[in-house]
C-alpha cells in the first residue's frame, strides 16, 4: 500500500511538473510578439508590428502542449477524487457499530437507526432472510435506493448480503 502511494504520489509531481511546463510554453508562444519594423517620417522612428503566423511545427507543438497538459491536469483532479474517496471510505469504517450477537441486540441497533434505514433494517429483524426483491416490495422504495440503504447497513456490519439466484437474501449478521 504504502509502495503504491509513493508511485501515485511520484506520478502526481510528474503531472504536475508537465502541467506547468505546458502552460508555460503555451504562454510564451501565444504571447510572443511578431515582427517588428520601423519606418522613418519626419526624422521619427515609428513602428509597425507585421503579422505573426504560426508555422506549422508551432501548431502541433501547441496542440501537444495543450493536450500533455490537459491530461495531466485530468490525471491530478482523478487522483484527488480516489483520495476523497478513500478517507471517506476510512471515515465511515471507523463509524461501523458493534454486531448484532441475537434478536434483541439486533433490535437495539435498529433503534441506533433513522429514517429509511431503520425501516429496511426492522423489515430485516422481522423476516431474516429476506429477498432484497421482498424489501423493496414491503417498503415501497426504488431498486436504487433499497441497494444504497443496504450498502449502509452492511457497511456498519449489521448485516450480510448472499447470493441467491438473480437477486440476494439479506440476513442478520451473527457471530
Amino acid at each position: 500500500m504504502t509502495l503504491k502511494l509513493n508511485i501515485v504520489k511520484q506520478w502526481i509531481l510528474i503531472s504536475s511538473i508537465v502541467l506547468i511546463f505546458s502552460v508555460l510554453l503555451l504562454i510564451d508562444r501565444l504571447l510572443a510578439t511578431g515582427p517588428v519594423q520601423l519606418i522613418m517620417e519626419d526624422g521619427k522612428a515609428i513602428p509597425i508590428e507585421g503579422a505573426s503566423y504560426f508555422s506549422f511545427n508551432e501548431v502541433l507543438l501547441l496542440i501537444l502542449t495543450a493536450w500533455l497538459g490537459g491530461m495531466s491536469f485530468l490525471y491530478i483532479i482523478q487522483f484527488s477524487r480516489e483520495k476523497e474517496t478513500q478517507d471517506i471510505s476510512m471515515k465511515e469504517s471507523k463509524e461501523i457499530t458493534e454486531v448484532p450477537e441475537s434478536k434483541s441486540s439486533a433490535i437495539f441497533a435498529a433503534n441506533i437507526l433513522e429514517g429509511d434505514e431503520k425501516i429496511i433494517f426492522q423489515n430485516i429483524i422481522d423476516n431474516d432472510g429476506i429477498l432484497q426483491r421482498d424489501i423493496i416490495m414491503k417498503t415501497g422504495f426504488s431498486e436504487p435506493k433499497v441497494s444504497r440503504l443496504l450498502d449502509r447497513i452492511e457497511k456498519r456490519g449489521l448485516i450480510i448480503r448472499q447470493r441467491n439466484g438473480m437477486g440476494n437474501r439479506v440476513l442478520l449478521k451473527k457471530e
